[in-house]
C-alpha cells in the first residue's frame, strides 16, 4: 500500500496532471512522467476506467517501467467487464488483489496440511488446477469438471481415504446428470455422454497423478500425495471401473445447397456480414472456432495468400495440441481471399482479424448461436435425432476436410493443414468424402503431372 501511495504521490507531482486515453483501447488511461524515461519513451503511469452496475470505477495500475503495458491494462478491463456481465469474480483490481492474497494464505495452510498427511482431495485439486491453467489449453473444461461434478462429492474427503467404491459412486452419479451445455442441453431425456463421464473420471486420476509427482512447495523431499491412485479405468475385463465405449464423433458435412443457403443468408452488411465472412473463412481454411476468434491481423499474409494459425485459447498460447500451422487462403473459396485482402486493406485499431465489440476478441458462443439460428430457420436439423448428424459450427471444419480430399489433397498434407497430431484422426474424413470425386481429382492431377514431365 505504501508503494502504491508513493506512486500516486509521484504521479500527482508531475506537471502532466491529466489522464489521457489510448486509441483502440477504451478505458485505458495514462499520465506521462515529467522527465523519467522507460527506454527511449516517457515513462507512463497507467490506470483503468470502467463501469460496474452504473458506477464509474477508476483504478491505478503502475508505471510502464515496472512492466505494466496498455495491452495488460486492456485485458484487465475486458476481464472485469465480462465478469460483471456474468456475475463472476473478480470484478475489480482491488478484488483481484484480495483474491490473490487469499490464495497465498490458503496455499500456506494447505502446505502445512500436506506435511501432516491430512490433505483433502479438494486441496490437491487446487494445486492441479493452478498447473492446468498455465499449461493446458482445456483448462476451462477441467475446471468445469471439478467444480460441477467432482468436488461436490470428493472435495472434502481426505485424499488418502478415497477408494474405488467412491470412484464408482462418482461415475454413477455423474452418468445420471443432465447436460449443462453442449448439443443435448435442451433434450429432457438426455444424460451426460459416456465420453464426458470418462473425461470426468480421468480428471480425478490426473489430480492424483499430479500430486504424486509434485513436491510440497518449500519441501522438495515430500510429495503432495504419496498413496495409491484409486482411479483404475478399464474398457474390458473386470479390473477397475468399467467404461463403456462410445463414438462421439460428428458425422455431418455440408452439401453445396446447404453451403450456398448459409452463405447467402442476410449477408449484406453489419453483423450479418461479419458472421458470413467468418463462416466463409472457416469453410476455406478448416480453422477451429477457438482459433478463429483469436486470429490476429499480423498472422495473415494476404499477398502470399497464407494464414498462420498460432493460438487457440486464452489458456494456452498455441493451438489445440500445440501444433501451429500455415494454411493457404482461397484454395476452396477464392472469394474468401478477396474478402480477407479487403479486410486487411481496411485500417483497424483492433489486433484481431474478426474483432468483436470495441475491438475486443469475439465470443465463440455468439458465433455458434448465430449459425444455429440460420440452420434452424432453414430447417437443416429438422427431424434429426442423433446429434452427431446435426449441423453446428464444427461442421464447417469437417466440410473443409472432406472438400480438400475430394480435390485430391494428399492425406498427410491435410493432416498438417488440419493441425492433427496423428494421421489416424485425418483418415476419418476418407470415409466421409465422395470417393468418386477424389479419384477423379487424383486422376486429373496425375495427368497434369505427366504433361508437365513431358514438356
Amino acid at each position: 500500500m505504501d508503494n502504491q501511495k508513493n506512486l500516486l504521490d509521484e504521479t500527482q507531482s508531475s506537471p502532466d496532471r491529466n489522464w489521457h486515453t489510448i486509441q483502440g483501447k477504451p478505458g485505458v488511461l495514462f499520465r506521462r512522467h515529467a522527465y523519467r524515461k522507460n527506454g527511449k519513451k516517457p515513462d507512463l503511469f497507467l490506470a483503468i476506467r470502467y463501469r460496474n452496475h452504473g458506477k464509474r470505477i477508476t483504478e491505478t495500475l503502475g508505471w510502464t517501467s515496472e512492466g505494466w503495458t496498455a495491452e495488460i491494462a486492456f485485458e484487465l478491463i475486458n476481464m472485469f467487464r465480462k465478469n460483471i456481465r456474468l456475475g463472476e469474480r473478480p470484478q475489480s483490481l482491488k478484488e483481484k488483489r484480495e483474491m490473490e492474497a487469499e490464495a497465498r494464505r490458503r496455499e500456506e495452510a494447505i502446505n502445512e496440511t500436506a506435511k501432516a498427511g491430512n490433505i483433502t482431495f479438494g486441496d490437491l485439486a487446487d494445486y492441479y488446477l493452478k498447473w492446468v491453467q498455465k499449461n493446458r489449453q482445456d483448462s476451462t473444461t477441467i475446471e468445469g469438471h471439478l467444480t460441477h461434478h467432482i468436488l461436490p462429492l470428493l472435495g472434502s474427503k481426505p485424499a488418502s481415504a478415497i477408494t474405488q467404491t467412491d470412484i464408482q459412486n462418482l461415475k454413477e452419479t455423474v452418468a445420471a446428470k443432465k447436460p449443462r451445455t453442449g448439443r443435448n442441453k435442451n433434450n429432457k431425456e438426455a444424460t451426460l455422454s459416456p465420453q464426458t463421464v470418462l473425461h470426468i473420471l480421468k480428471t480425478v486420476r490426473e489430480v492424483y497423478n499430479y500430486a504424486r509427482e509434485t513436491p510440497i512447495p518449500k519441501s522438495p523431499d515430500m510429495m503432495l500425495f504419496s498413496g495409491l491412485n484409486p482411479v483404475l479405468l478399464s474398457t474390458r475385463g473386470h479390473r477397475g471401473i468399467r467404461i463403456a465405449k462410445f463414438d462421439s464423433r460428428r458425422l455431418r458435412i455440408l452439401n453445396d445447397e446447404e453451403i450456398n443457403t448459409i452463405l447467402s443468408h442476410n449477408a449484406a452488411k453489419g453483423t450479418a456480414r461479419e458472421v458470413h465472412d467468418m463462416i466463409l473463412f472457416s469453410l476455406d481454411t478448416g480453422i477451429r472456432i477457438g482459433e478463429l476468434v483469436h486470429l490476429r491481423r499480423e498472422s495473415v499474409d494476404a499477398g502470399r495468400a497464407m494464414v498462420r494459425i498460432l493460438k487457440g485459447s486464452d489458456a494456452n498460447r498455441s493451438t489445440k495440441g500445440g501444433y501451429a500451422r500455415i494454411v493457404p487462403l482461397g484454395q476452396l473459396y477464392p472469394e474468401n481471399l478477396d474478402a480477407v485482402r479487403l479486410r486487411m486493406a481496411t485500417p483497424s485499431d483492433s489486433p484481431f482479424l474478426f474483432p468483436g465489440k470495441n475491438g475486443a476478441r469475439r465470443d465463440s458462443g455468439y458465433l455458434r448461436r448465430k449459425l444455429s439460428q440460420i440452420v434452424k430457420l432453414h430447417g437443416f436439423n429438422t427431424g434429426i435425432v442423433d446429434t452427431r448428424n446435426m449441423i453446428v459450427w464444427h461442421t464447417l471444419r469437417h466440410t473443409y476436410a472432406t472438400r480438400m480430399l475430394e480435390a485430391g489433397v494428399d492425406i498427410y498434407t491435410l493432416k498438417e493443414l488440419m493441425g492433427h497430431s496423428s494421421v489416424t484422426t485425418t483418415e476419418i474424413y476418407l470415409h466421409l468424402c465422395d470417393m468418386a470425386k477424389r479419384q477423379a481429382a487424383l486422376a486429373h492431377i496425375l495427368l497434369a503431372n505427366k504433361k508437365t514431365s513431358a514438356g
